[in-house]
């Protein structure tokens, strides 16, 4: 490191530290900027008290779900994503027990509360946030199930009722042949107008999967796709800064319109450095859950775009807050959600309601299970998912089959 950049890393970390000193609230992981509520008063919507009975983590087969259970028997339900599974006795200990005989039209109350309860601030980061977040979008699925409403009309203005899609690829172990050809079938199957691939090795400091796949991969997207196809590209921080530039160069020489993690994602400096070298969106988040980078991050455009995970980052209230964040800096948001199950059904409802949402959403490029415990499947037709209409999240989900599982 240089010792310019590391005179510039002190004060932006100086700087840091001082703002959460001077902003206790924020240090712990809350929002003294954004004193508005992000829901509406649901008391007024919802005159008598919803008491939660029970917060279950069930698990059928090889699928984990959290069921929310009112005493007037309502229940709320929730798909875990893949992080979950490693984090169960976290959710046991942690979370669940937090809101046990609690009104759950106080919600956004109890999402800043649990942080303290049995210290939890002591396991503050993603593995605390994506267990409160499959807790508090099953209470949302509750409470739009008591209410016969849509999630998307419970807490907010429902802006857009279709939502336009990108095709996410997840693959490294291609070639770049192989990952054109294939993201193409799916691209022709369902009308998207935009893609996303990767790039370098993952956390790879500049290694490549192979010598010149990444090089190769851009130019063949383009030449392939046309010039009016949307492309984006994903390092997941392969790089250091000069590899980055340089990558983020070539980009812009491909007519690329987003170029995600180019850096290692806690390297929030780094980041910065490289987005103020390009002419071209530098995006990232997905990994983020502290209130303070995330202020940190947009007000000093780290990021001309940026990409929370709704589960990773505590859920839909912590999502929402990110995204009003990001709306008065002049940023857009687009969800980080590589699904294309019922997993991508909080993305639309959450890009339904997001005035700064970002012109498209992730759809995760695979075709999607045959899975039948669930309906409705969420299709993409002419590069657009119609946000489930249903009361909840609108997924429902067969009786018998959870009927099998067993509590864990």
């Amino acid at each position: 490191m240089d010792r310019r950049r590391f005179m510039h890393l002190g004060l932006a970390s100086g700087a840091l530290a001082a703002y959460t000193w001077n902003n206790p609230l924020n240090a712990a992981g809350f929002f003294p900027s954004l004193n508005t509520p992000i829901l509406p008063d649901l008391e007024k919507k919802i005159t008598s008290p919803v008491i939660i009975q029970s917060v279950e983590l069930i698990k059928v087969d090889k699928n984990y779900f959290v069921v929310t259970t009112s005493k007037e028997g309502v229940k709320g339900i929730v798909k875990t994503n893949g992080r979950q599974t490693n984090l169960l006795t976290l959710f046991k200990k942690q979370v669940a027990p937090f809101f046990i005989d609690r009104d759950a039209r106080h919600l956004e109350k109890m999402i800043e509360e649990i942080y303290l309860f049995r210290r939890n601030y002591k396991y503050a980061g993603m593995p605390l946030w994506n267990s409160i977040a499959h807790a508090e979008l099953s209470i949302l699925d509750l409470l739009g199930k008591t209410t016969g409403q849509p999630v998307n009309q419970l807490i907010g203005t429902v802006l857009r009722s279709e939502i336009p899609v990108y095709m996410s690829s997840t693959e490294r172990g291609t070639t770049a042949q192989e990952e054109v050809d294939w993201v193409g079938e799916r691209i022709r199957a369902t009308g998207s107008k935009a893609a996303k691939l990767k790039i370098g090795g993952r956390m790879s400091k500049n290694k490549d999967v192979y010598p010149g796949r990444s090089e190769d991969l851009i130019k063949l997207s383009r030449e392939t796709w046309g010039d009016d196809f949307v492309l984006y590209f994903d390092a997941n921080g392969s790089y250091d800064v000069p590899k980055a530039i340089e990558m983020g160069k070539l980009l812009q020489d491909y007519g690329v319109k987003l170029y995600e993690e180019p850096v290692p994602w806690e390297d929030f400096y780094s980041t910065k450095l490289v987005n103020d070298a390009l002419d071209m969106i530098v995006a990232g988040g997905e990994q983020d859950s502290s209130m303070p980078k995330w202020e940190w991050m947009i007000n000093n455009k780290a990021f001309d775009l940026v990409q929370p995970d709704i589960f990773y980052n505590g859920g839909m209230i912590r999502t929402l807050q990110v995204a009003r964040l990001a709306q008065k800096a002049g940023i857009q948001v687009t969800l980080h959600s590589p699904k294309n199950d019922t997993l991508a059904s909080y993305m639309l409802h959450f890009a339904s309601i997001t005035e700064n949402i970002g012109p498209y959403q992730e759809f995760r490029a695979e075709m999607p299970k045959d899975e039948g415990y669930y309906t409705p499947k969420i299709k993409v037709i002419e590069g657009k998912a119609k946000v489930p209409a249903g009361a909840g999240f609108g997924i429902e989900y067969d009786p018998d089959y959870l009927k099998k599982g067993k509590v864990i």
